[in-house]
């Protein structure tokens, strides 16, 4: 069926649709199982059965709500309501935030057949996504949302960093220990932007000042970021395994490379 030139998915589909979508939100929920029109998740500690019965009628209402039915969705299951309309990006831009994400995200986006996520290549098989920030959860930004808010990439880029910088500075701060060759800063907050941080390249500016040789700094997983001088090699190779060692254990791993500033650009840091 068809509303004017925007095909409708029948039932079963637009179940499957859903339960990809919510594939995105690993973080926060986890798939169980499909029972029809029917999905079990697991989130905040329990199990949840979500009927889609009404979003589908409020799917075949109107089509070009699946974006908004989605994050309703995701807000019942996890009892976060959004705070603001997301048709209107002069009320959203306050909550858009960077995400640091591995590449193998946009292969797993390709293979559901989703919306494709705005985002921009880093380094280290990383890249730049963008959120919208809720208390409990976010919602990635895909090319769907540029197209409906009118703006370009860079703006969004240009207004995320803005943002991270003044959660940054408001809610999240730094911790600075050690001293000479031993010093070390760590964002540790957890408010999911820890890792990102590294975009703040103000602030590694600052830092490169108060260490002994050369910045590197690593972030294993989404929540942790550690910087130090590289004067002392063996501090360094022992954070460096550390490193190693949480990419791979840690909740939402991210790389064992490290990266350092140079000219106020990041870039990979090569060990001696």
């Amino acid at each position: 069926m068809r509303n004017g030139d925007t095909p409708r998915m029948e039932a079963d589909r637009f179940a499957a649709y859903i339960a990809r979508r919510l594939s995105l939100y690993d973080d926060v929920i986890e798939m169980r199982e499909r029972r029809g029109s029917s999905l079990v998740v697991h989130a905040r500690g329990r199990d949840v059965t979500i009927n889609l019965d009404r979003f589908y009628q409020s799917y075949m209402h109107d089509p070009a709500q699946l974006d908004a039915i989605v994050q309703t969705i995701v807000s019942v299951v996890t009892r976060d309501v959004p705070a603001r309309e997301r048709s209107d990006f002069a009320l959203l831009r306050e909550r858009i935030f960077p995400m640091l994400k591995p590449i193998g995200l946009l292969m797993f986006v390709r293979e559901r057949n989703l919306p494709m996520l705005v985002y921009r290549p880093f380094l280290a098989d990383l890249i730049i996504t963008y959120v919208i920030d809720e208390p409990q959860s976010v919602a990635y930004i895909n090319e769907q949302h540029l197209e409906q808010w009118e703006v370009s990439e860079r703006e969004i880029h240009d207004v995320a960093l803005r943002n991270l910088r003044r959660r940054t500075d408001e809610r999240a701060p730094y911790v600075m220990i050690g001293e000479d060759e031993q010093r070390l800063f760590i964002f540790n907050s957890n408010d999911g932007y820890d890792a990102t941080r590294l975009l703040l390249t103000d602030m590694l500016a600052e830092w490169t000042k108060q260490v002994c040789g050369q910045l590197v700094i690593g972030v294993p997983n989404r929540d942790f970021l550690i910087a130090l001088g590289d004067a002392n090699p063996d501090i360094v190779r022992s954070v460096a395994a550390q490193i190693q060692i949480d990419a791979v254990q840690r909740d939402h791993g991210l790389t064992d490379r490290l990266f350092t500033l140079v000219d106020d650009q990041i870039r990979e840091y090569e060990m001696a």
